[in-house]
Order: structure tokens, then C-alpha cells, then sequence
């Protein structure tokens, strides 16, 4: 497998870092402050073409691939992983309404959240130790040629931006892990987004709680099948945690790169640090996890792309940057010393954006039972 990327490829990497500075690096710190949703951004994103580089063309989408859109997601991780978990969240809505979606689902849906007119949630956590189990699971009860969904979603990212949520419930209590997905409009009756959570990292995507009070929505409004909605859910969060890798790699090189500039101008005994051999193996060990995780994350992109059986490799990737991930942020702020724990500088930020990838957006609690499930 060549681990290289194409012309093209590179073109859109590049396209990325570069708006990437031009639109992320001026209101980074600003964003982290005031945890205030980047409307205008999200919108430039569209302009860019960035929301729909996973999607076929035929659907209004780019077209470039799933490589494409892991190698844009490290990009703009590298300045805002805020604005990159945005980005993914909603990637996961337009992803399952383009592959399991009715055609008047995707003639409504997707075509906006390309255009970035739409933001999606994808509601798939709750409160119990897993969806469809615990006293606010929420459940779809058949009535009157529809469903009324009752209970809570916990965690929702985009949850108060989002005009759309794919929401996942129980349709049968006898059967707590057949689960259905609904696409359900945020303007519906009875849907309530709680306050948003005031999060340790990734501020600016919102996190909140969604309650669906005896919200009622028309059989059109199932995703795919009845009861199909864990074969949905598990497909589309595996591919996110390869998303999830790439904005892993992406802080954990922002952090490598602001340590060796640092390291390379911080003058201690008549020379920089840079030339200690604590500090250079401290900058070694951070740039060899993020070379070996970039190759881990192209490797299952790539079978994405070549549309082959990728869990394995995601669940590899999951758990290495789960272990790595904030290694790279201790090692990367000793080398910066006290100044490195300073708000002055960006490390505690990317230490806290990196805890939130590995703790909410790409939860490592399962990646291991799938590894050795594959091999023993």
C-alpha cells in the first residue's frame, strides 16, 4: 500500500492548511475563551467545499475521497479542533442520510448540510451504560401511521446549532438493542435542547443534552430499517473514529511543532535547548507517535476509499492514539518547561482539545474487544 498522497491529494492538504491560517489561526484562542459557535466559518468550510469532500458528486458532494478528508481534518486540527469536530459531527449526519436515506431524505438533507445551511447532530449516546438501556433511553412508540419518541440523548455534538438530528431509539422493549435510527427535524414539537455543557476542550462545538418530550414524526422519518439502526450507528462511528485519528495526529503536531520552535529559540546554559539530549529525545518519541499514527490512520482511510473491510485497522488506530495521544502533549510541554504550562501558550489548549477527541468524540473503551476479536 503506497502510504503517499497523490497530486490531487496534496492539493486539498494543502488547500486546507491554508485555510486553515487564513480563517482558524486569528480566532483560535478567542474561540477557546468564549466557546461561541463559528457560524462564518462553517460556512467558508462550504464555500471551500470541505463538507461534502466525503460524499460522491452525484449527491453534490466533492467527490475526493475518504484520504482526502482525514488528510483536512489533520489539517485544520493542527489550528482549531473545534471547528475539525464540527466538521466530522456533521459529516456523520450527511454520510448516513447519504447511504441509508430515502431519496426524499437526501433531496431534503444533503444537498444543505454540503451547503452548510443545515448543521447535523448525531444523537446515538444516553445516560445508561448503552443506547437503548437505562431510565430515559429513548424509545419510538408506533402510533397514527408514525412514531412518538420519548426519552434523552446525552452528549449530543452541534446540539442547539443543529437543524437536523439522526436520533437513535428503541422501537420494540422486548428488543433493547434493536435499535432504529430517525432523522428528525430540530423544529419538531417537543424536541428540547438542554444548556450547552461547559466543556474542558474542543469549546466551540457545542455539547449538550436533547430531550424528545412526545416528539412525533411520520414513518418517513425512520433511517434505513426498522431495527437496522445499531448496524448504522456501528458503521458510521467507526468510520468517524478514523476521522477522530486524524484530529488526533493533528493536535499532537501542532504541539510537536510549537515544542521545537520553542525548543530551538529557549537559550539555557549558552545554547538552546534543542541541542539537550532530554529534549531531543522528548521531541524524537512525540514525532515518531505522530509519523507512525498518521500511517496507522492513512492505511484504514485508504481501505475506506478502496471500500473494503476497514474495522480492524480503525479499531488499531483508535486504540493506538487513545494511548499516544496525550503522551505526545506531556512530552511536547515538558520540553517547553512552566512557559509550555502557561495559558500564554497554546499547549494547555491542545491538551485539553486532545482529551475531548479521545474522550467524547472517539470514546477507546471498546477498540481492544474488536482487535482481538479479529485475531483470536
Amino acid at each position: 500500500m503506497n502510504f503517499q498522497l497523490t497530486e490531487e491529494q496534496r492539493l486539498i492538504e494543502q488547500s486546507a492548511h491554508d485555510f486553515a491560517k487564513e480563517y482558524l489561526d486569528p480566532v483560535v484562542e478567542q474561540l477557546d475563551h468564549t466557546g461561541d459557535f463559528p457560524k462564518a466559518i462553517i460556512k467558508e468550510l462550504a464555500n471551500h467545499d470541505f463538507l461534502g469532500l466525503h460524499l460522491p458528486a452525484d449527491v453534490g458532494g466533492a467527490g475526493a475521497g475518504f484520504v482526502s478528508y482525514v488528510a483536512v481534518i489533520e489539517s485544520l486540527s493542527r489550528s482549531c479542533a473545534a471547528v475539525a469536530s464540527i466538521m466530522n459531527n456533521q459529516a456523520m449526519v450527511s454520510y448516513a442520510i447519504q447511504h441509508w436515506g430515502t431519496e426524499a431524505q437526501k433531496k431534503q438533507y444533503v444537498q444543505a448540510l454540503v451547503k452548510g445551511e443545515t448543521i447535523g447532530a448525531f444523537a446515538i449516546y444516553e445516560h445508561g451504560p448503552t443506547p437503548g438501556i437505562g431510565p430515559d433511553a429513548l424509545a419510538a412508540t408506533k402510533r397514527d401511521g408514525g412514531y412518538v419518541l420519548k426519552g434523552t440523548k446525552a452528549y449530543v455534538r452541534n446540539a442547539g446549532e443543529a437543524g437536523v438530528y439522526v436520533a437513535f431509539a428503541i422501537t420494540d422493549s422486548a428488543e433493547p438493542n434493536a435499535l432504529t435510527a430517525f432523522v428528525v427535524d430540530a423544529k419538531a414539537t417537543g424536541l428540547k435542547v438542554g444548556p450547552k455543557l461547559n466543556t474542558m476542550g474542543l469549546r466551540g462545538c457545542p455539547v449538550a443534552h436533547v430531550t424528545f418530550d412526545n416528539v412525533s414524526v411520520p414513518e418517513t422519518a425512520v433511517l434505513g430499517a426498522v431495527k437496522s439502526g445499531r448496524e448504522i450507528a456501528t458503521r458510521v462511528l467507526t468510520l468517524a473514529s478514523v476521522a477522530e485519528a486524524a484530529q488526533t495526529v493533528g493536535i499532537g503536531q501542532a504541539a510537536l511543532e510549537h515544542a521545537a520552535l520553542y525548543a530551538k529559540q529557549r537559550v539555557q546554559f549558552g545554547k538552546p535547548v534543542a541541542t539537550l539530549q532530554a529534549v531531543q529525545t522528548l521531541l524524537a518519541e512525540a514525532a515518531t507517535d505522530c509519523y507512525l499514527a498518521r500511517l496507522g490512520l492513512r492505511s484504514a482511510a485508504q481501505l475506506i476509499e478502496d471500500a473494503k473491510p476497514f474495522e480492524t485497522e480503525a479499531a488499531i488506530v483508535k486504540s493506538f492514539l487513545a494511548r499516544l495521544g496525550s503522551k505526545i502533549l506531556v512530552d511536547t510541554c515538558q520540553v517547553e518547561g512552566g512557559m509550555g504550562y502557561s495559558e500564554a501558550m497554546p499547549l494547555p489548549r491542545l491538551f485539553r482539545d486532545i482529551a475531548g477527541t479521545t474522550l467524547l468524540d472517539a470514546p477507546a473503551d471498546f477498540p481492544d474487544y474488536a482487535i482481538a476479536a479479529s485475531i483470536a
